[in-house]
């Protein structure tokens, strides 16, 4: 699903944690924010689908995209979680950052409350 891309902050290459985080890792983690994290930070967490919405063009293996998220998950920036067997995500500082002006309701389920 097309999100409605968002702006990062310029202080978000300079974050520490961002900065401690692989080029590529960074990359991903800036796609998620401004491509595939719908209005409550919430996405879909398989390195199928972060690959296709992120690196469509690029034959890069599930296992490096999975190395990847845990690199950002590794910073608490991420959370991922299952749900009846789908695999999600979450930006754990979403609402401190943004603030959609009408935001719609995620599609995607909540995380449990031990993930949160």
């Amino acid at each position: 699903m097309a999100r409605q891309s968002r702006p990062l902050k310029t202080a978000f290459w300079s974050d520490d944690k961002v900065c401690r985080l692989s080029r590529d890792a960074r990359l991903t983690l800036a796609g998620l924010i401004t491509c595939m994290a719908d209005d409550e930070g919430r996405f879909i967490a398989t390195p199928v689908a972060i690959c296709g919405s992120l690196f469509p063009h690029d034959d890069i293996p599930p296992a490096r995209i999975k190395r990847w998220l845990g690199e950002i998950e590794s910073e608490g920036m991420v959370t991922t979680y299952q749900v009846n067997g789908g695999t999600y995500g979450y930006l754990t500082t979403w609402a401190r950052h943004q603030k959609p002006p009408h935001p719609s309701p995620s599609t995607i389920p909540e995380p449990p409350e031990d993930a949160a």
